[in-house]
């Protein structure tokens, strides 16, 4: 079985990591590291290791704390995966844990 770990927790680090679970302990096959494309960087995971979605049994996010934007990302790709292709209810979807309000702030301007 296996699963995919994103943790966006950091908003220029990011990290899609392929487990395979055996005797409930999940080990890290492949992972992708840097200001990466969750979305690409699943689909390279899965291509470069033969695997289809169907082969997947979950992606979670790592609920956090951390940036709130990539919290919600990360929580957003999972349970879009999970509703569609493994038909988990919205009901059973998860939710990032901010640890607080969001503090938003607008890029400095690049001169």
């Amino acid at each position: 079985m296996y699963k995919i770990l994103i943790d966006s927790r950091e908003r220029k680090t990011k990290i899609v990591a392929l487990l395979r679970v055996s005797d409930d302990r999940e080990v890290t096959m492949d992972s992708l590291t840097g200001d990466i494309d969750i979305v690409a960087s699943i689909g390279k995971l899965l291509e470069k290791n033969k695997l289809k979605p169907e082969n997947v049994s979950e992606v979670y996010s790592n609920p956090g704390p951390g940036s709130f934007t990539g919290l919600k990302l990360g929580a957003t790709i999972a349970n879009v995966f999970n509703w569609a292709v493994k038909d988990i209810p919205i009901s059973e979807l998860k939710y990032p844990e901010y640890g607080g309000e969001p503090n938003i702030q607008i890029p400095p301007k690049k001169g």
